[in-house]
């Protein structure tokens, strides 16, 4: 497999997360639905903090924050950022290409460990990326339909 070959899943997740955010007012971006679920704003915040920190390591963004990393984290005290939808999208895609990019640019040994996820490969960090990626994206499309929102055929 070749780099180009790896990244290329995890744009097609990053576009699916775009038809998630379709007519999303931004008075629900940081909304729950339930108490133990987290809001749009929370997952996409967890998705581009997730690829932060398996690929690059860090990043300057606010949505790279502790609070992000992991659901019991995150579900404890809700967060809430004051970005709407479209900046929060642009935020989430921005990162993506920060991150696709410098993956490019260093071209990794892809059976080579992760200096980020020591026990994975670079090849198994992209594979799992585009699923972490496309299951959170159906978690928004779920959040907002149990907020009685009409999304995108997904």
């Amino acid at each position: 497999m070749t780099h180009e070959e790896a990244v290329k899943p995890l744009d097609s997740a990053i576009w699916e997360m775009s038809e998630a955010f379709a007519d999303l007012r931004d008075e629900d971006v940081w909304v729950r639905a339930h108490p133990h679920l987290l809001s749009v704003g929370e997952l996409a915040s967890h998705v581009a903090c997730g690829e932060i920190h398996s690929i690059l390591g860090e990043l300057a963004s606010p949505l790279f924050l502790p609070q992000f990393r992991y659901y019991p984290y995150t579900v404890a005290e809700p967060v809430v950022l004051s970005i709407g939808a479209a900046e929060l999208y642009a935020e989430v895609k921005r990162i993506h290409e920060v991150c696709k990019a410098d993956f490019l640019r260093v071209m990794p040994d892809l059976d080579s460990n992760s200096p980020h996820r020591p026990d994975w490969t670079w090849d198994y960090t992209m594979e799992y990326m585009a699923f972490h990626i496309a299951y959170h994206t159906g978690q928004m499309y779920s959040v907002r339909h149990l907020m009685g929102h009409q999304t995108a055929d997904n």
